[in-house]
């Protein structure tokens, strides 16, 4: 079985937890993650096996009830301008999770 190797592109957002968010879980906000891409429509690239979801890397976890920040890696089938994502993104997530930065990872 051949498979074709797809380009990924890598976008590299800094969230800031604060305010109700800081009592939802990493669980929680990754499946925030996945209805927001899913509402967005974005070209996002789903992990294989049995039940796939979005491909999405955290650096670490922050503890419950703590307020910081959390970097995301979201994978996308093609390149998404960062800018676009920062306004469409913010609107389908609380106010209370801000995004900070983002940028492209270039390899």
């Amino acid at each position: 079985m051949s498979e074709q190797i797809k380009k990924l592109y890598k976008l590299k957002v800094n969230f800031l937890k604060k305010g109700k968010m800081i009592y939802f879980s990493q669980l929680d906000i990754f499946r925030l993650f996945m209805r927001a891409l899913r509402r967005g429509d974005y070209p996002t690239v789903y992990t294989r096996g049995f039940n796939p979801h979005p491909q999405i890397s955290f650096t670490r976890a922050l503890k419950l009830g703590l307020e910081g920040e959390i970097q995301t890696v979201f994978y996308f089938e093609e390149e998404i301008d960062p800018e676009r994502f920062k306004n469409d993104f913010s609107r389908q997530v609380p106010c209370d999770l801000e995004i900070v930065s983002i940028e492209p990872v270039k390899k």
